[in-house]
């Protein structure tokens, strides 16, 4: 009669603590994989937020090209025509391009030391840096200086304006900008419609 209740004794222990163990194993891995599906959601609301910035940046920066383009189309008109100069001021001024975005998506993700421990891929990371870098050029080097030359309103500095320059260092611009965010969508399986929906 001992032995048996030793026996139940031990097996009451046993249960006991196979009970305790995988009760602690359900808690701590149903807490890690709720903390790994949140890390996931943060990283991808991050990656999306990044890179619905870099699009619309790119549209941007595209509406620019195209109205320097014609720009650039009625400059030559206007010179090779000078009777037209007075007729066509107008719509000369209205291709003057202008560039509109925020800078708040880039200081976030500039500034925010676990930017790269939250998405977890250093070429996404240098890649949307590069974005941002090229962007800030298009900017200063390209959108700035053609909005700030002043002497287009009569026909020796139009003449002078060197626009097509412009055009050709924001059309290259452009394109590496496009090529990262190009390469940032297949790094990290983001489509348009993705964006769209963001």
């Amino acid at each position: 009669m001992k032995g048996i209740r030793k026996l139940s004794t031990g097996k009451k222990f046993l249960m006991s603590l196979l009970a305790t163990t995988v009760s602690i194993v359900l808690t701590f891995g149903t807490t890690a994989i709720i903390d790994r599906k949140k890390q996931r959601a943060e990283k991808r609301e991050m990656v999306l937020m990044v890179m619905y910035d870099m699009r619309e940046s790119l549209r941007e920066c595209e509406q620019c090209q195209e109205n320097m383009d014609a720009f650039c189309d009625l400059q030559v008109d206007m010179v090779a025509h000078p009777e037209k100069f007075s007729a066509s001021a107008t719509n000369l001024l209205v291709n003057i391009p202008v560039l509109h975005y925020t800078t708040t998506t880039e200081n976030i993700f500039k500034s925010n030391i676990e930017t790269i421990s939250t998405i977890g891929n250093i070429l996404f990371v240098e890649s949307v840096s590069t974005f941002y870098d090229f962007r800030a050029r298009y900017k200063n080097d390209v959108m700035e200086p053609f909005q700030g030359y002043t002497s287009i309103q009569n026909y020796k500095g139009l003449s002078e304006f060197d626009a097509p320059y412009y055009a050709y260092f924001g059309g290259m611009y452009y394109n590496i900008m496009k090529r990262e965010f190009e390469e940032c969508m297949a790094l990290m399986k983001v489509s348009e419609e993705d964006l769209d929906v963001f």
